[in-house]
């Protein structure tokens, strides 16, 4: 239903800036608005009076995962840092992991997991004199660290400055720092591991911009190669395709550490649209997917595929000053067709 209403509003627009189009400015403005990625909408809030810039990062209404849409907010708080603002981050009920109550003690969904990056909160940001809105164009501003502009071939300069932004401005909210410590302490210990990313479920759809898929048998014989030079003592996989964790769990036997309380699909549908009965389904979700990273950044070596999971991982390591040691990564490409969009 949702994608039915978006392709009316769509529609909509069209027929509008079609009458529009003989109005000189209005045509000026749009293209200016579609060209310019460092412009943003000036909003006047309240009346203090201090030289701060507020950049608010309202995120608009997406259907991707969860890494998708923080690595976009990593990318607007490049665009604040860049441009000397201190960002305030909002997401919305749309967004994929949202309750619909409060969870944490907050309704913002971004701070069921972060704390605000400088500290400013949604009710303080109605003080502010000076408060910029954010345009999704502005997350189009990292691009210039890459030579390909698609979200799944990234740069080492990309990765190093959301590195970067990542120790400056990202800081887990102390429920979820105290519970996710315990649990990545509890699973990994003290034993040096090799960590294992596969991306399955709708991934295996070959969606037109997205990798390549990559088989989890060439998955398991890049682990066992590594992983039996001797140099790793246990093996840890995060993977929401629950065949690939079958797989592994024959392979290598209690050497495998993984998450059990973890949605997992052996089909390929994602599990982001799943629904369980449990509470707060959607924000365990977000969760889940968030300690897998950080777990992933935790351990000595990664093997994965291009993925928005394995990015963030290799950002998490890089920004806690850190590399890893054995780092592999699959890659066959990106799809490039028109037969299977990714849904929006």
């Amino acid at each position: 239903m949702g994608r039915i209403q978006n392709k009316i509003k769509q529609i909509k627009f069209a027929i509008y800036c079609y009458k529009k189009g003989q109005d000189g400015r209005f045509v000026r403005t749009v293209k200016q608005l579609s060209d310019k990625n460092n412009l943003i909408y000036v909003e006047s809030y309240g009346s203090e009076q201090n030289s701060d810039a507020i950049f608010f990062i309202d995120m608009e209404e997406s259907h991707s995962g969860f890494f998708a849409e923080h690595n976009r907010v990593l990318a607007l708080l490049y665009f604040a840092d860049k441009y000397d603002m201190k960002p305030v981050v909002k997401h919305h009920e749309g967004y994929c992991y949202a309750e619909k109550h409060p969870v944490n003690g907050t309704t913002n969904p971004f701070e069921y997991y972060f704390e605000q990056p400088a500290g400013i909160g949604l009710k303080e940001l109605k003080t502010y004199k000076r408060v910029f809105r954010s345009r999704k164009e502005n997350s189009y501003e990292v691009n210039k660290l890459c030579e390909d502009p698609n979200g799944y071939t990234r740069s080492e300069q990309y990765l190093n400055e959301m590195a970067r932004i990542t120790a400056k401005y990202i800081r887990l909210n102390s429920i979820v720092k105290e519970k996710m410590d315990k649990e990545i302490g509890g699973l990994l210990g003290n034993a040096k591991a090799l960590a294992v990313h596969i991306r399955g479920t709708d991934f295996k759809r070959n969606f037109n911009g997205h990798p390549v898929i990559i088989g989890t048998d060439e998955y398991l014989e890049t682990t066992a190669r590594i992983f039996d030079k001797g140099a790793y003592e246990k093996v840890f996989l995060a993977t929401d395709d629950s065949e690939a964790l079958e797989k592994y769990r024959k392979q290598f036997g209690d050497k495998l550490v993984f998450y059990n309380d973890v949605v997992r699909s052996n089909g390929d549908d994602t599990v982001m649209h799943s629904e369980v009965q449990r509470e707060n389904h959607h924000y365990l979700l977000g969760y889940e997917v968030l300690r897998d990273m950080y777990t992933l950044a935790a351990c000595d070596g990664l093997i994965a595929g291009l993925s928005q999971v394995s990015y963030a991982a290799r950002i998490q390591k890089k920004s806690v000053g850190k590399e890893y040691g054995d780092l592999v990564i699959l890659d066959k490409g990106i799809n490039y067709h028109k037969k299977n969009n990714c849904p929006s």
